[in-house]
């Protein structure tokens, strides 16, 4: 089989990998600044943008089809929905196929399947803005569409920005993430920072009557692949702790600075950013957005 090697990872890649396994992120430790004021008048809350947690995996033959509900609703939804593809260790269609260069699973993405949604036995699966439907956050791609309409409807109480940047003369890569609080909040949440990277061609699995791809497909382009967090795993970092009442109007502006070795491509890596309550064991998440890695 023809070997097709993407540009992997932009920016802030260490090339620490091992054999079929992309190279593993380290982050390190990045200097975070914050600055926090009020704004007067108080901005109006901007439309609701959906979190999607979409557990996957390259021998699931019933995932390419989940993918393309979700491209479709994206469609449907320019801008506003946000997709994670999470690769965890676990079910048995998680594993990459034989011919796999890949194998996309990772120990962070594992712990967000197994500390905030109880463990994932069975994929495809899905969270939505970690809300719960019908008593539970893991969610069957038979009902997505719906609870996704629902969720594009809510009234935010924060407003979020992200911005990248990568300085290539001092080899510096920069976050800057931007709340506003459009409504007070009084329970704790934390800022959530995750690095997914698309275009990466390798062997994904289809059912064997299928009549496009019997059996599978060694040129698939895979996309949103989950490839570590920037921030705290896998309950993200604290936002203002200190300050029991967020008020209408108040801003936080943190910024990430940090030094990766092993520079590649950022071409095909983006940040997504989101907001998540930490109040009372659920971790629903109040906004999300995202940027390219530039």
């Amino acid at each position: 089989m023809k070997q097709i090697i993407p540009a992997l990872l932009g920016a802030i890649l260490v090339l620490t990998g091992c054999e079929e396994k992309p190279p593993i992120i380290n982050f390190g430790t990045p200097i975070t600044v914050d600055t926090t004021f009020v704004l007067s008048p108080v901005p109006a809350s901007e439309p609701h943008t959906v979190l999607v947690e979409e557990y996957t995996g390259a021998s699931c033959t019933n995932c390419p089809a989940a993918h393309e509900v979700l491209k479709e609703i994206q469609k449907e939804h320019p801008g506003r929905i946000n997709v994670i593809g999470l690769y965890i260790t676990g079910p048995l269609q998680s594993k990459p196929p034989h011919d796999a260069k890949y194998d996309f699973r990772h120990p962070q993405a594992t712990l967000i399947a197994n500390d905030i949604y109880g463990g994932v036995n069975i994929l495809p699966l899905g969270g939505i803005d970690r809300m719960p439907n019908n008593g539970s956050i893991k969610i069957e791609r038979g009902v997505w569409s719906n609870i996704i309409d629902t969720r594009l409807a809510v009234n935010d109480s924060v407003n979020l920005k992200i911005e990248s940047s990568y300085d290539t003369v001092a080899g510096e890569a920069s976050i800057r993430a931007t709340i506003i609080y459009t409504s007070p909040i009084a329970f704790t949440h934390n800022l959530s920072l995750v690095l997914v990277e698309d275009n990466i061609i390798d062997v994904q699995e289809y059912p064997f009557n299928d009549p496009v791809h019997p059996g599978f497909d060694e040129n698939y382009n895979f996309t949103n692949v989950f490839r570590g967090m920037i921030t705290g795993a896998p309950f993200g970092d604290p936002v203002l702790a200190t300050m029991p009442i967020k008020e209408a109007g108040r801003v936080v502006v943190r910024n990430f600075k940090y030094k990766p070795q092993g520079i590649l491509n950022a071409a095909n890596c983006r940040i997504i950013g989101f907001v998540n309550s930490t109040n009372g064991g659920e971790y629903r998440i109040l906004k999300s957005a995202q940027t390219k890695l530039k």
